[in-house]
């Protein structure tokens, strides 16, 4: 059965006490089987206050990130690397994470997955006790039929 996975950012935010700007890049890998995707969502330096929750700097388009058989299940790989940027020193976190999607079958539905990818980035160096928690939302869309 041939399907597609479809990935989209929805949201971002950061809680802490080290800076306001911040950049950061996606990495994603899809298998089922042999067969694999990938795709990549870089978001450039922009404004993130603490506390607040907002639709991604840019609205990046939705990426197909797969399009194949899918048996049963995608294993679906993330890699986020987030860097609160400073004058002299950025302070940066990276994080991985997986999720496994199961396909509809042949109902021809979608599957709908949120994930929050969570990473703490801590400021350099680290004398200071400062952090935050960055988090971005994405949203996996697998069609199948």
């Amino acid at each position: 059965m041939s399907c597609t996975l479809t990935m989209k950012l929805v949201s971002e935010s950061q809680e802490g006490n080290i800076g306001e700007d911040w950049r950061y890049d996606l990495d994603v890998r899809v298998s089922s089987g042999e067969q694999k995707g990938q795709g990549r969502i870089k978001v450039p330096k922009h404004n993130l206050p603490s506390g607040l929750v907002q639709e991604p700097h840019g609205s990046p388009e939705p990426q197909v990130i797969y399009t194949g058989d899918c048996a049963d299940a995608l294993k679906v790989e993330m890699r986020l690397v987030a860097t609160e940027v400073d004058m002299f020193v950025n302070d940066v976190g990276k994080v991985s994470k997986e999720l496994i999607i199961q396909c509809p079958g042949v109902s021809g539905t979608t599957v709908t997955k949120d994930c929050d990818i969570d990473v703490t980035v801590r400021e350099m160096p680290r004398i200071f006790p400062q952090k935050a928690l960055f988090t971005l939302r994405v949203r996996f869309m697998l069609n199948c039929g």
